[in-house]
Formats: structure tokens, sequence, C-alpha cells
């Protein structure tokens, strides 16, 4: 009996075993020893096909939208949260992210670089490397099915803990598990179609009751060659009192790193030192008028925000930047909130000063905001005699909200647009390290 019609036999054969309910397919059928002898065969051209996609990509990049989304209880609706944009790469067998527009990608994780809430890593290529290429996973063939409609083998594996390097964080906690999943190949091409990834053995200090990341793939031109990269994926995490978050995922905009890119990958220890921007000195007071507007219905975490100076920088005698210089910022905060009243918690970043002898970078603390429609004047809901209906348009800094390096605001949500022409005073800080840009 030919390959083939082995292949027919047992579809045959497993769709008898699911309509009877039976065992047979488990037991192994002697007819289906064959097809056991070719799916082994099958699942080592599979991963052979991902071992080539995975080591003959060249160094690249792809902009990553994230959507994330939360609950209270598994009963409760899913609520939008934020969204983020990101750009994301893979080198040296780990992923690099940085904020969209910055020089080079950061050396920290992504959970430091965003601050605050939940976020996934491993999508992007190491849960395929760690299930194709590590040698971990043992691999169960599970017959062909209909994925989207193409035909498709599908396949399920599971990595113990002792064998894994999935790593699993929150904060203050960190550790290694095992995980289990599937993936489903297309039967012409043997491409990778989708890939799931489920969490084993999380412990207790984790306080996780599970977590997953699925993704779907699908083929990108980089260059002048065709890579299989995951389109999107979806992350999800739930707590052991019911709490569950949702990111959503999607890769655009993929392509090569080149030298003329404005990103580029942190240099070797061989590399030639690369000159770093002059940097603005500590305890400057920057007069900035915000030069873009900020549309918070529709804007993302990583979006660059662009303000200018009030009035000129002087320091110690010397003219630093001209009034009306540029300065360059991003979103770093944005949380809408219902309680006591519905309004928007953003949070503004800025860290380089355009001039006409190149660029300077900072980090600063915003100290004060002119009076804007939209402000809300926070300390006042602290009092309980406050009429919510009668908020007054000026924000009031509280130390609780002072946020080193960075900028809160708390904006009514009934104006959900941070106009042109905000005036804020920021403070330049020592001791902080920017996000860098690419210098001109």
């Amino acid at each position: 009996m030919g390959m083939g019609a082995a292949w027919r036999v047992c579809r045959i054969i497993a769709g008898m075993v699911r309509r009877l309910g039976c065992a047979l397919w488990a037991a192994g059928l002697p007819l289906c020893a064959l097809a056991e002898d070719g799916a082994g065969e099958l699942l080592e051209r599979v991963r052979a096909r991902m071992r080539d996609n995975l080591s003959r990509a060249p160094d690249y990049v792809c902009q990553e939208t994230v959507e994330r989304w939360a609950r209270d209880s598994q009963r409760a609706e899913f609520k939008a949260l934020d969204m983020l944009r990101l750009e994301v790469g893979f080198a040296g067998g780990k992923e690099i992210f940085s904020w969209r527009g910055a020089s080079r990608f950061e050396e920290k994780e992504l959970a430091d670089l965003i601050g605050s809430g939940v976020v996934g890593t491993g999508a992007f290529a190491v849960h395929a490397a760690n299930v194709f290429l590590s040698g971990a996973a043992e691999f169960t063939y599970r017959g062909e099915e209909e994925w989207k409609g193409k035909r498709a083998f599908r396949f399920d594996y599971v990595v113990s803990r002792e064998h894994s390097r999935y790593r699993v964080r929150v904060p203050p906690y960190q550790a290694i598990v095992g995980f289990h999943g599937s993936f489903w190949v297309e039967a012409e091409t043997l491409d990778l179609l989708r890939l799931e990834v489920h969490a084993d053995e999380i412990p207790d200090e984790l306080r996780l009751a599970r977590t997953s990341d699925i993704m779907e793939y699908q083929r990108v031109t980089i260059g002048r060659s065709d890579y299989l990269l995951p389109a999107s994926s979806e992350f999800t995490m739930l707590g052991v009192l019911g709490n569950e978050y949702r990111n959503r995922r999607r890769l655009t905009h993929c392509r090569q790193y080149t030298a003329e890119a404005s990103l580029r990958f942190d240099a070797g220890p061989e590399a030639a030192p690369v000159a770093k921007p002059s940097a603005l000195p500590p305890r400057l007071v920057l007069e900035l008028v915000l030069d873009s507007t900020v549309d918070l219905e529709t804007a993302a975490l990583g979006d660059e925000v662009r303000a200018v100076l009030g009035r000129q920088l002087v320091h110690q005698g010397q003219l630093l930047a001209p009034q009306g210089a540029a300065v360059l910022g991003r979103l770093v905060r944005l949380e809408k909130n219902s309680i006591p009243y519905s309004h928007y918690v953003v949070g503004l970043e800025f860290d380089v000063l355009e001039t006409p002898a190149g660029r300077l970078q900072f980090a600063a603390t915003l100290e004060d905001v002119a009076p804007a429609a939209g402000l809300i004047r926070q300390a006042r809901t602290l009092d309980p005699t406050f009429d919510r209906h009668r908020r007054v348009p000026r924000l009031d800094i509280l130390v609780r909200e002072r946020q080193e390096g960075r900028g809160v605001l708390h904006w009514d949500a009934r104006q959900p647009r941070i106009r042109r022409g905000l005036r804020m005073r920021w403070r330049t800080e020592a001791g902080l390290t920017p996000a860098p840009y690419p210098p001109q």
C-alpha cells in the first residue's frame, strides 16, 4: 500500500473512531502502523522546513500593534485597555523591542519598556524555535483536518519543564514552565499555519491559573525572498482569582535591516564605537508648547508626540536652543477610567531636543501644566463635596501621580483630544536614561 493510500485509509478509520467514541486510534491498529511511520517522516519534513525558514531569515524588523483587553472575572465582558505600537526584531535567538521610531532596540525586556500592564513575548520567533528546533518536544500525529478551507496536518506536542526554555514573568516573580499545544501545517506546502502554546506546571507564586499564546502564520516578502512569519497572535493570561488579560498582536511592515534603516541592532563588542548625541544638563526648565494634537480615542502607546520650546533655552549664559525648537517624545501611558467620572490618564515622555547644532538628549519630569479645556483638577476629586458636574479645567499634579522622566495628565473623556497649544513646564533630571532617537 502506498503512502497516499495509507493516509486515506487512516482518515476513514479516524472518522469512524471519532463517531463511535472508541479508542482504536490510540491503541494503534496494524493498518495504521504504516501511516504512523509516515507521520514520523512527515514530522521530520516539517521540522526541516521550519529549520530552513528560521535559519536563513536575515536580520529584520516588523511593526507590532498590540491591543490589550482585560476583565475582572470570566463572567464579565472584556474591556479594551489600550493599544501599543512597537518595533520588534529577532536576533541572537531572542526577540528585541523598541518604541516605534527609536534609533536602536532596547536592552531591557518588553515589560520594563512598557512599564505597566500585561505583555507577552515569544510569538515572533521564540515559540517556534522552542518547538521545532530545541529537540525537547514530544510529538503526536493527530491526522488530517481542514483549517480555514485548507487541507492541513495536525500534530500535538509536549515540552516538560525540565527541558523548557519558556519563561513566565509576573513581577516580582518569574519561572520556567513546561508547555504543550498543537500545530497545523498546510498539506501541500508543509508551511506552518497555526501554533498553540499553553503553559504547564505554573508555580504557585505566579498566581496564574493558565496562560496561552496562539499564533497564525503567513508568508511575508522581505527583500527578495519569502519567509514564514506570524501575522497575528492572541496571548491570554488567567489569574487564580478569575481576572483575565488578553493581548491581540499583529505584525506588519516587515523589512530587512539595512545600514540606511533608522532602526539598528545593538553593536557587538568588536564593532566600532558609535558617537552618542550630546545631552542636556540636569535642572534645566523647559517651557514646552504641544505642537501636535493627541486624539485619545485612536492613539496608541508609542505614538510620537511633538512639542516646541515656548521660550529660548539658555544655560550658563549659552544659548542651547532658540524659541520654537522642536522637542520630540511619545505617548507612554493611556488609560480610560470611569471612577469617579469618565476620564483618561495620559502619560507623556519627551527626550530629545532638536537644535541647529544637532539633537540633544535629555530626561525630564513634568512640573506644571497651564489651564486647558479638558484638564481635570484631580486634587478636587478627593474632596467629598466636589461636584463632578462643575469640574475646573485645570490640573493639579499630585505627588502620587508624579513620575520621574514622565508627565501624567488627567483628561476629561468628554473632550478626548489634547489639542495643539497646551503649555507645559518640564525640568530635566540627572541619572535617568532617555530612550534614544536617531541622530540627524
